[in-house]
């Protein structure tokens, strides 16, 4: 793959439509219009806001392939866990000190198992950041080989 992602590099103008990239299985995406928050503004820092759809579904595919093909290095749990095992998570996988939250997964609570099916889990809160971090440099490597 080479030159898949084009994300912005300069913040869109107040209004602007844009499409931020999650990191979800899936991976997920959604449209917003930019307000300038703070989240937003670590989005962009992160590689995480693109210009177009077009842009959008060319990161999600890359995005969906490296994290299958890097599933090792990105040590993510790839079964259910155990009862009571502690496991982190990021919803958006920005990184963020207080977007992180770990839980003791419960298999029979209906959130948690929403969240094992729909995020990616990680044994330590450094697994998680280590993640976020290899996530953030391959989505840089591959716009470089763009531009």
């Amino acid at each position: 793959m080479t030159g898949q992602v084009n994300y912005l590099v300069e913040a869109p103008k107040l209004g602007q439509e844009y499409y931020c990239l999650f990191v979800m299985k899936g991976p997920y995406y959604a449209l917003f219009k930019w307000r300038g928050t703070d989240s937003e503004k670590k989005w962009l820092v992160i590689h995480r806001v693109y210009p177009t759809e077009p842009d959008i579904q060319r990161a999600a595919e890359f995005l969906n392939n490296f994290l299958i093909s890097h599933k090792e290095q990105l040590n993510y749990l790839t079964s259910e866990p155990e009862p009571g095992t502690e496991v982190w998570y990021d919803m958006n996988m920005g990184g963020k000190q207080f977007d992180t939250e770990s839980i003791n997964f419960d298999p029979k609570d209906d959130s948690h198992q929403k969240l094992f099916k729909n995020v990616y889990f990680f044994r330590t809160r450094e697994d998680l950041k280590k993640a976020i971090n290899l996530i953030t440099e391959a989505l840089e490597e591959e716009y470089k080989k763009a531009h």
